[in-house]
């Protein structure tokens, strides 16, 4: 965590959701500000200092694309301003989103660590101070920036590409199933266990988000009215991700509409709504199948869920970055 007489500097920001939630008071839920999350000198890891700062105060399913960019934006001024690392409060709704969203927008220079909490404050054996603590330690550890934004729950390091929300209701809530977490965080140390990746998530070249893009969801029954019904309207969506079946599989009426969009100029993205596993190449053909789709000029997303693929496709081509470039083939699929 650099020599030890090293003061790191950690800007602390603050967003909302269940690790800030107040004492329900009203109908409405109130969320406390970034001072009542900042640990107290005391009990603060050793050679740590804390700049706080309130960002977003509101609870993660409330948060838009716009609020993503503001949050990308802080993230880059703490940076700016010399920070060592940031650390960011979140709520888990969509915690791994937010994290992604990072990974594309900010360039890993320093640590950029996301946590939260699964129990409020003022319920018993609340989980956000020690998270706090853990992500502290985590941001202030330069070792960690090659790995861009990450994931600190339950004292686990996890990558924003392939950490998501596991569990609705327990405290372990987050986990990465294609390799599980990178490191963790022990006696106010960082352990890794997993070089960072080659490559980053960053995009080339970023704007606000402009562009919208619809989600699709594959399932028993569901046909081409799913994708139809997006696109009735025109300039209604932007593009298309479809959280597909298995391996890359769709009904051969959805997998018809998907091409008939995709011939027709609006970019479709293929995932799975398998949380670990490869989307195929070249194993099953007829209608609605990986090949059939690859043929026709689909892309595939790669290990990214269907949300993630979405904020790709969304601030990507918000960017005016080719799909090629977003969502690369890397080899040819047989005719």
């Amino acid at each position: 965590m650099g020599s030890p007489e090293t003061t790191r500097s950690i800007g602390l920001l603050a967003t909302g959701g269940t690790i800030a939630v107040a004492p329900p008071t009203t109908g409405n839920q109130d969320h406390v500000g970034v001072a009542a999350l900042t640990p107290p000198a005391p009990d603060l890891p050793e050679r740590i200092e804390v700049v706080p700062r309130d960002v977003l105060g509101r609870s993660s399913r409330k948060l838009t694309v716009d609020d993503l960019w503001t949050l990308a934006t802080a993230v880059d001024e703490e940076i700016a301003a010399g920070r060592d690392g940031v650390v960011i409060t979140h709520g888990t709704d969509t915690l791994e989103e937010t994290a992604y969203a990072l990974a594309l927008l900010v360039e890993p220079r320093v640590p950029v660590v996301i946590t939260g909490a699964m129990r409020s404050p003022h319920h018993s054996g609340p989980d956000g101070p020690a998270n706090v603590r853990a992500a502290l330690v985590a941001a202030a550890d330069p070792s960690l920036a090659p790995y861009g934004p990450v994931v600190v729950f339950q004292d686990e390091v996890h990558v924003a590409r392939l950490v998501t929300k596991m569990h609705s209701a327990r405290v372990a809530a987050f986990a990465s199933p294609a390799a599980g977490p990178v490191g963790f965080v022990a006696e106010d140390e960082v352990e890794l266990l997993l070089g960072p990746a080659p490559g980053t998530d960053r995009l080339p070249r970023s704007n606000p988000p402009t562009a919208r893009i619809g989600l699709v969801h594959a399932a028993t029954g569901v046909d081409g009215s799913a994708a139809d019904a997006l696109t009735s309207d025109p300039g209604t969506v932007d593009g298309v991700v479809v959280a597909a079946l298995g391996a890359g599989h769709v009904s051969p009426s959805l997998g018809a509409a998907l091409v008939r969009l995709a011939r027709a100029g609006t970019p479709v993205v293929v995932t799975s709504r398998c949380p670990d596993g490869a989307l195929l190449r070249e194993t099953y053909s007829g209608g609605g199948s990986e090949m059939d789709l690859r043929r026709s000029g689909l892309h595939f997303a790669s290990t990214l869920s269907a949300p993630k693929a979405r904020l790709r496709l969304l601030f990507g081509l918000s960017a005016g970055i080719p799909l090629d470039e977003l969502f690369p083939t890397r080899r040819p699929v047989r005719g």
